[in-house]
This record gives structure tokens, C-alpha cells and sequence, in this order.
């Protein structure tokens, strides 16, 4: 949700599908590819993270890495803190976020099973 109103906000049309299923080519998104690359490598602390975040330092520059790696940590942390504390999404939201999960494919994330609303659809 938070990719769809950001782009929204800087008046841009990005395919979130392919930013998940597919390389992110198609997706809309400068650097796509890179940037997919680097935040599964930061995600998972993969032996390529020196080598994708130097790539990617190559291609935007220093200070958007570390923006990139500043949006890469607040998703995590958003997502941890979310799943350790148990908080639920609100009842307003909960099937526009599983029909959301559904339509971007994020509903094939492991974490997606702490989400009924996403297993019923």
C-alpha cells in the first residue's frame, strides 16, 4: 500500500506485479532490477550484499543507496514489530489488504500465513 501512494503522490504509474513476480523491468520503477536485487540480499544478509550495494552505488549514487537502504530497514522493522506485537491490521483494511497480497503475488511470502484473510481468497 505504501508503494501504491507514494506513487500516486509523485504522480507515477507503477505495475507492483512484476516488481515481486518478475525482474522489475516492467514495473515503472528506475533501477528496478538493482533495487529488487539489493533488498532481497539485504533481507536475507546474502555474501552479494557488499557486491549488490556497491552495484547499486555505481548506478544512483551514495546518497540513494542509503535511501534505498533507509526504506529497505523500515519495511523490515515495520514488519517485525507488526508480527511480534501481533498487531492486526484494521478491520476496515483487511480485505482491501488481502485482495492487495492477492494482485501483487505477496501473498507467496512465507508471512502471508499469518494472514487469513489472504489464505481465503
Amino acid at each position: 500500500m505504501f508503494l501504491s501512494s507514494s506513487s500516486k503522490a509523485i504522480d507515477s504509474e507503477l505495475d507492483i506485479t512484476d516488481a515481486v513476480t518478475g525482474s522489475g523491468e516492467d514495473s515503472g520503477v528506475p533501477n528496478a532490477e538493482l533495487l529488487i536485487a539489493f533488498t532481497e540480499s539485504a533481507n536475507r544478509l546474502d555474501d552479494d550484499l557488499p557486491a549488490i550495494r556497491e552495484a547499486l552505488v555505481n548506478e544512483i549514487g551514495e546518497e540513494g543507496m542509503v535511501d534505498a537502504a533507509i526504506t529497505v530497514s523500515i519495511f523490515r522493522s515495520l514488519n517485525i514489530a507488526a508480527d511480534s506485537s501481533g498487531i492486526r491490521v484494521d478491520d476496515d483494511w483487511v480485505d482491501s489488504a488481502a485482495e492487495l497480497a492477492n494482485q501483487s503475488y505477496a501473498n507467496e511470502f512465507s508471512t502471508a500465513k499469518n494472514s487469513p484473510a489472504v489464505k481465503t481468497l
